[in-house]
């Protein structure tokens, strides 16, 4: 039997304390947190299996109507960031312990190891692109899930427009 609980953000502690067999993670993440404590760890990858639409920008309709110019240099900035974090991992890991919370004070070893691993899951061929069918295997997932009652008119979800 299968059942399926809400943990929040506790993934590592519910699979050390035995109180869950499986979780859903990020994949750069927590399979090196639970590594760092001896713990054997299995990853099934969604990506492996289904297309699903990964993390992105959000912006509402207002301020693509009223101000396109912001959106597209919000784009392009987001991009510039994460290009030059690829290009420049170990400056970059050391400037962000100026603004992330914690992160001075964090293991190192593994904080730089979830960096390499999302620098490895950011690598594209035309990075920020969305791609259609993604959108549309998630809604078909969502409906059979009864996540969502009725289909909806992906084109008006996103936008590649922006993209450089």
């Amino acid at each position: 039997d299968v059942s399926l609980d809400s943990i929040g953000f506790n993934q590592v502690e519910a699979l050390t304390a035995n109180k869950d067999d499986a979780v859903v993670i990020y994949s750069a993440n927590e399979p090196e947190a639970l590594k760092k404590q001896g713990v054997d760890v299995n990853v099934l990858k969604v990506s492996d299996y289904s297309p699903l639409v990964a993390n992105g920008l959000v912006t509402n309709e207002k301020t693509l109507a009223a101000n396109p110019e912001l959106v597209q240099k919000m784009v392009r900035a987001t991009l510039k960031g994460i290009d030059y974090v690829i290009a420049h991992p170990d400056e970059s890991f050391e400037l962000c312990k100026k603004y992330v919370e914690n992160l001075a004070n964090a293991d190192q070893e593994l904080q730089k190891k979830v960096l390499l691993n999302s620098i490895e899951q950011w690598k594209a061929d035309r990075p920020g692109l969305t791609d259609p069918a993604s959108w549309e295997n998630m809604q078909r997932i969502l409906l059979k899930m009864k996540l969502l009652k009725e289909p909806l008119d992906l084109t008006k979800a996103y936008t590649n427009e922006f993209i450089p």
